[in-house]
């Protein structure tokens, strides 16, 4: 890590770095200063009733066998917390030690109160990509927790999930089961897409929320739990699992002071997710049909379908709605990152949408959940941007499967499928019906690195070498993956998944649909 500058100087020592890293995010760890008397006296009156009240509900005891559950899906490269406990020395520990810390998890639940000492966090921080690495805000917290308290945290959340899952809105996806980043594209796309078949345009305004789970309110967290019906003992569990908690960071070998955590769910937690997911779960729900919601985690989309001349209308109403929301909760956002999208084919688009009465303008395309969306919904752009990523992560396993790399070819083989072609097909379901042309732009990147992992000669033809390896065409395969995730919603119980409009793929007015990837041929 280069020397930080700072307000005050530049620091060298590692040290002085964590505390200066430390220090920002001390700051950022804060309830966003947006005040609404009505909400906070609402919260404070409603938490202070609650815990005046005496619970004697239990909360389900642990077994040895749950315990031990949680203990065999632990994964051995994990780096330890605060008590340098690993996770395969917990894998590792005798019979006798795991009774006894069932005994130490069935004390935490029967007391509702989670211990000091795992509340404390060791934060690595990690450059962002393309920052100045001289600004102690440029770098990403690494947070990490005991290994032991993340196994007493996925007993507590399985209590948890027994309770709320039910309650959850539709159209959040995020650290759902079943539910995914994929699925909630297709969503978005499909209504885009029927509604241009139909003869409609769709707005859509993507919104940034600023440090959504590092800010979430505690207080108002507790309240929405009480209101979820949670029981009671779970609630007070968890007021003692948000409150107090501490973190110091490390830079090198040097560790910073323990500062103060005042908001957010905790990072790096397992049961962190889930709470967000609850934190959100009143958000306003659109007054019309033609306005859809769609959500994963905190990236958020609104789009309206309709004739332009009440798109723009159905936002706004939506928008203003939402915006009340947030103040309430003192959730902030970045409108100066929101993004808004026309899907059209006309020429001629409305007015902007406003939020907190400033305007979004309409771009021509944005990233949403890793996929470029453009007006038109061609993917041209997403594929160009894939082809770069393709010869990006190429370039740094070139020493491993370039043609003078003394791998074996079925380890080369082995690096492309599980480290390039992952990169090539991401959401291939969603958009690997775009244009043969745009397609032909990945097949031409897989055959070059084909020829690069055999070391063939020019005059060799890739249909030749693709077969001899067998390695599927990018065509067949993005066949492959969508013949079995579309096999996996077809029957999905969420009822946001079940609304997508389905349709036979094989009329000619839904070409470059993604369900035209399923026709033979």
């Amino acid at each position: 890590m280069p020397p930080l500058l700072t307000d005050k100087t530049i620091v060298y020592r590692n040290q002085e770095k964590a505390e200066a890293i430390a220090d920002v995010l001390e700051n950022q760890f804060q309830t966003n200063d947006l005040s609404h008397p009505p909400t906070e006296l609402k919260v404070k009156r409603t938490l202070k009733k609650f815990f005046k009240k005496k619970d004697d509900t239990e909360i389900t005891p642990c077994l040895p066998s749950e315990l031990l559950e949680h203990i065999n899906k632990l994964k051995k490269g994990k780096s330890p917390g605060p008590d340098k406990i690993t996770n395969q020395m917990i894998q590792r520990m005798p019979i006798k030690s795991l009774i006894r810390l069932t005994q130490i998890i069935n004390g935490i639940l029967k007391l509702k109160y989670f211990p000091n000492e795992w509340k404390l966090a060791t934060i690595v921080p990690i450059i962002k990509p393309g920052k100045n690495p001289q600004d102690p805000s440029s770098y990403r917290p690494i947070s990490l927790l005991s290994a032991l308290s993340k196994i007493a945290e996925a007993i507590i959340l399985n209590r948890i999930e027994d309770t709320i899952d039910d309650q959850l809105i539709p159209y959040q996806f995020g650290f759902r089961r079943n539910l995914s980043t994929v699925q909630q594209l297709l969503r978005l796309t499909e209504f885009v897409r029927e509604g241009m078949d139909e003869g409609w345009d769709t707005g859509a305004v993507f919104l940034d929320i600023a440090k959504a789970f590092d800010r979430v309110w505690t207080d108002g967290l507790l309240y929405k739990l009480i209101k979820l019906r949670i029981p009671g003992s779970i609630v007070r569990l968890m007021a003692t699992y948000l409150r107090e908690r501490r973190f110091a960071v490390r830079v090198g070998s040097n560790l910073s002071s323990e500062r103060a955590i005042a908001a957010g769910v905790v990072q790096g937690s397992k049961v962190g997710p889930k709470l967000f997911n609850i934190y959100v779960n009143d958000i306003p729900s659109p007054r019309n049909c033609q306005t859809r919601l769609c959500l994963f985690a905190d990236d958020t989309a609104v789009m309206s379908t309709g004739a332009s001349n009440n798109i723009t209308d159905d936002l706004n109403s939506y928008l203003d709605l939402l915006g009340k929301w947030m103040i309430s909760w003192k959730i902030k956002i970045n409108t100066d990152k929101c993004q808004a999208v026309y899907f059209s084919r006309r020429r001629n688009i409305p007015d902007n949408p406003k939020l907190y009465r400033r305007a979004i303008p309409w771009r021509d395309s944005t990233k949403y959940l890793g996929v470029i969306l453009d007006k038109r919904l061609t993917f041209k752009q997403h594929i160009t941007s894939t082809r770069q990523k393709i010869n990006a992560v190429k370039s740094i396993l070139y020493p491993l499967i370039g043609r003078k790399s003394k791998l074996s070819l079925s380890n080369k083989l082995l690096l492309y499928k599980s480290l390039v072609r992952p990169v090539m097909s991401y959401a291939s379901p969603v958009w690997g019906a775009a244009a043969k042309s745009n397609i032909r732009t990945l097949e031409s990147a897989q055959n070059i690195i084909a020829r690069q992992l055999t070391n063939s000669p020019w005059f060799i033809r890739n249909r030749y070498i693709a077969k001899d390896i067998k390695l599927q065409p990018i065509k067949d395969y993005f066949k492959k993956l969508a013949v079995n995730f579309f096999r996996a919603i077809e029957n999905h119980s969420n009822p946001a998944i079940q609304e997508i409009p389905r349709y036979d793929p094989s009329l000619p007015r839904k070409k470059r649909r993604p369900r035209t990837l399923l026709l033979p041929g």
